[in-house]
């Protein structure tokens, strides 16, 4: 590769690649994030200090993790913004990613490549009244179902499933998940 091209490819690597899967005349848009450009890392960083409070400093993403989970198309990394800011992320793994992990094994679906895990689901506090959240999870769950997937799953504390507006199933509960002293259900829900 020549020198210019080479400049050109680091400029484009720097920049997000993604597709818009779902917008809004009022500036709202769901994409999947194909590259995560160097000046998201950050935005993306920010929005996961949300976690924080809840789970300690180990939950806030780092420069490992996002390179880890946005990661298309190993990973599933989607991105709601508003008016071109990223405002919330969710990020779905098919669940033999995680097949070495302990936790995986209670999964019947594990093998089957029916099953999507949602690693995270975060939408800035101020920006929910805005319904980013519903939006982001309605295109991620209909995109999911058009890729032939038939089930999602993910950890979540105890008692956040009651809050679901679709079917669930514990599968099990897990004390004291990851060291953050909380009980954590692991849920399944059909895609339907």
């Amino acid at each position: 590769m020549d020198k210019r091209t080479r400049e050109l490819f680091e400029v484009t690597l720097s920049e997000t690649q993604s597709r818009v899967l779902a917008s809004t005349a009022d500036g709202i848009s769901v994409e999947i994030v194909e590259h995560l450009g160097e000046a998201d890392f950050g935005q993306i960083v920010k929005i996961s200090e949300t976690l924080v409070d809840n789970f300690g400093q180990n939950a806030r993403f780092n420069r490992n993790s996002v390179k880890k989970y946005f990661n298309y198309p190993k990973t599933l990394p989607f991105v709601i913004r508003y008016k071109g800011e990223i405002e919330g992320f969710i990020v779905g793994v098919p669940l033999e990613y995680f097949s070495k992990e302990s936790w995986a094994q209670c999964d019947e679906n594990l093998s089957q490549n029916n099953t999507v895990y949602t690693y995270a689901y975060i939408v800035r506090k101020e920006r929910r009244v805005l319904g980013l959240s519903k939006i982001l999870k309605r295109v991620y769950q209909n995109t999911l179902k058009r890729r032939g997937y038939k089930y999602i799953t993910g950890h979540v504390m105890q008692g956040v499933t009651a809050n679901f507006t679709r079917n669930y199933y514990i599968v099990r509960q897990f004390d004291n998940w990851n060291n953050t002293g909380f009980t954590f259900e692991y849920y399944r829900s059909a895609l339907k």
